[in-house]
């Protein structure tokens, strides 16, 4: 999972003990899992709180903190393609993810001013598999009614491009429709939004877009039933590291161990991580004293 193609990040991955070398494996695949271009130290401390037989993890509950808790604030920070809230942070899925890029595309070649609700309806209904599709196309869906929802850019103005950063070009009621997405996953327990998540919440908010699309929310939920949680497995990788997470191995000491990468984020370079974990009580002095008592297996 690890792009070990760099002398350097084999050299900086060799000196780790072998448990702290799977657990860099075990970043490098939670940050593919949602979407990351590169390894960061984010992802290797959630990875660290993540795994309940590791010293770091044991040692943070010994803390009596919830190294749950930790994870969580951390995966709000670190790099990816999610919805961040007030109770959760969570990852498109791939086709989640694939329904985002392909209303961007729509949305720059058709010229339009933003990334738009009805963009995200279209390429979200694109995203389903095709016995799921068919029977609403036959039951009143509308493409052309969806299309003359978007409005193109007027002369001189910005018109949406298909780069950079994915969210930048969403308008604020598409943005809010993602978070309506999120909400729908977490009610369902799914551990990710999906492109039927995106259809659903896109339908149940705005009545012109119901009725632009002539599909009710209902009759979607229906067809969808069973299905709203996407399980396509995420492709890509290796992860190169980003360069606060070389900067991160580098304060390491030869052999070092899954406390030697808990306490590293304590030595400058990671200062949200670092007030992170003084928040829950994880602190240099409790690492020090623990060094002995927690080793990895």
């Amino acid at each position: 999972m690890i792009d070990v193609a760099r002398p350097r990040v084999r050299e900086l991955l060799e000196r780790l003990s072998p448990y702290a070398r799977r657990s860099l494996e075990r970043a490098a695949a939670f940050a593919l899992s949602i979407h990351a271009d590169e390894l960061g130290p984010e992802h290797v401390l959630c990875a660290l709180m993540d795994d309940e037989d590791s010293a770091a993890h044991r040692v943070a509950a010994h803390a009596f903190a919830d190294p749950a808790t930790i994870s969580e604030e951390t995966r709000a920070l670190a790099a990816g393609i999610m919805i961040s809230g007030s109770s959760a942070s969570l990852p498109f899925s791939a086709l989640g993810v694939k329904a985002l890029r392909r209303a961007r595309a729509d949305a720059a070649r058709r010229r339009s001013r933003a990334v738009e609700p009805s963009h995200l309806v279209l390429a979200s209904f694109d995203e389903l598999a095709p016995e799921l599709r068919e029977p609403l196309e036959d039951s009143g869906w509308s493409r052309a009614n969806l299309e003359a929802l978007a409005v193109q850019a007027g002369p001189g103005a910005q018109a949406v491009e298909d780069v950079g950063a994915l969210f930048r070009s969403f308008s604020d009621e598409a943005k809010r429709l993602l978070s309506g997405a999120g909400k729908l996953a977490r009610q369902g327990g799914h551990r990710s939004i999906s492109h039927g998540h995106l259809l659903l919440a896109s339908l149940s908010s705005d009545m012109a877009l119901e009725r632009a699309a002539g599909l009710p929310p209902s009759r979607v939920r229906i067809a969808l039933r069973g299905r709203l949680e996407d399980l396509t497995p995420v492709e890509g990788g290796p992860l190169d590291l980003d360069d606060a997470a070389e900067a991160y191995l580098e304060r390491l000491p030869p052999g070092a161990g899954t406390l030697e990468l808990l306490r590293a984020f304590h030595a400058g370079g990671t200062a949200e991580l670092a007030q992170i974990l003084t928040r829950h009580k994880v602190s240099v002095a409790l690492l020090d004293r623990a060094a002995e008592a927690f080793l990895d297996p």
